[in-house]
């Protein structure tokens, strides 16, 4: 994947993600930077990347003020890799530990960026390897870092951590063969202006028409945020926050995570795409992960399968409970996120 331009300050750092669930981890006790970007928008490495007999299905759940959720997920075929996504804004690193299906798990950080709109520090993204965890069904996550557990409404109370939501990304072989490359990138990448960002993303040469593209996006409330692919918008209201919430309480607007899937058009030989995301009336936006399958026999493009390398391989970085310290700030009412 290339990364678009943009001006940035980057911080790099290397790390090797765990093939199971972990508790155990070293802490990091310094702030996250909140002055600089500290990574690109999205990592220059996949994640995961397979080609073959490959398809992948995804699903995402809003947890703010929760710290919990449910995720749904259906396949049929044969389980290959199943990745667990998320995001939280605080200014320090305080943990990257919840439960996935009553099993605690440890995530490897991905990236962090600034805030998007909320104050309280940055937003940072984890990821985990939950294959051995994962139901073909219903997915329960619990006691992740979360300020208010009550599921209020969020323009109400604003007690950080903010947790913000999760995706699930299962990559299965289906029960009739096909030809796929299957790319999950990280990152953080956010917009704080109403503007537009956009990432491209490099493949072997495809062989139909169709391609299938998902967005993971963190914060989103309004009507009016935009999905773009090869600069034409697919949906003028993609992110809204429509990723399903436990909490039955009434919320001003929307519920801040989006996990939001796309057949796309493809053009014959292609071999590079771009996506972009754009926060219309002033909501602010940051992109946690994008999945792309594309129709190629070609190799898998890029670096080696399963090592996530953000920037300059400079710092290996493990996160643990730092303890919560919650910080009960709310939201200035001359931001931008609320009115």
């Amino acid at each position: 994947m290339r990364i678009a331009s943009r001006a940035i300050i980057s911080i790099a750092a290397l790390l090797i993600l765990s093939i199971g669930p972990s508790v155990s981890a070293t802490t990091l006790g310094a702030p996250i930077n909140t002055t600089a970007k500290p990574d690109p928008p999205l990592s220059p490495t996949a994640l995961f990347a397979v080609s073959g007999d490959y398809t992948y299905t995804s699903a995402g759940a809003a947890m703010r003020n929760q710290g919990y959720g449910n995720i749904t997920v259906n396949w049929t075929g044969t389980l290959v890799k199943a990745y667990l996504v998320w995001g939280y804004i605080y200014p320090y690193a305080i943990s990257d530990a919840g439960t996935f299906n009553g099993v605690n798990i440890t995530g490897v950080f991905q990236s962090t960026d600034l805030s998007p709109c909320w104050g309280d520090g940055n937003l940072t993204v984890f990821a985990a390897d939950v294959t051995s965890l994962v139901t073909n069904g219903d997915n329960h996550l619990t006691h992740f870092p979360s300020g208010d557990t009550s599921g209020a409404d969020p323009w109400s109370i604003a007690d950080a951590p903010l947790d913000e939501g999760a995706s699930l990304i299962v990559v299965y072989t289906p029960t009739t063969a096909v030809t796929n490359q299957v790319y999950i990138y990280t990152g953080t990448y956010t917009e704080t202006n109403g503007g537009s960002l956009t990432s491209v993303f490099d493949h072997g040469a495809t062989i139909a028409t169709v391609a299938r593209t998902t967005f993971i996006v963190a914060d989103g409330q309004f009507y009016g945020n935009t999905a773009a692919w090869n600069g034409v918008i697919i949906d003028t209201n993609a992110f809204n926050g429509s990723d399903p919430r436990v909490s039955t309480q009434a919320w001003t607007y929307g519920n801040l995570w989006d996990t939001k899937t796309y057949n796309v058009a493809e053009a014959l030989g292609a071999t590079v795409d771009n996506a972009s995301i754009a926060g219309g009336g002033d909501d602010c936006l940051t992109w946690a992960a994008q999945v792309l399958s594309f129709p190629s026999t070609a190799p898998i493009v890029g670096p080696p399968v399963g090592v996530p390398q953000f920037g300059l391989p400079m710092l290996v970085v493990t996160i643990s409970m730092l303890g919560f310290a919650f910080l009960a700030r709310k939201k200035s009412s001359t931001s931008n996120k609320a009115s």
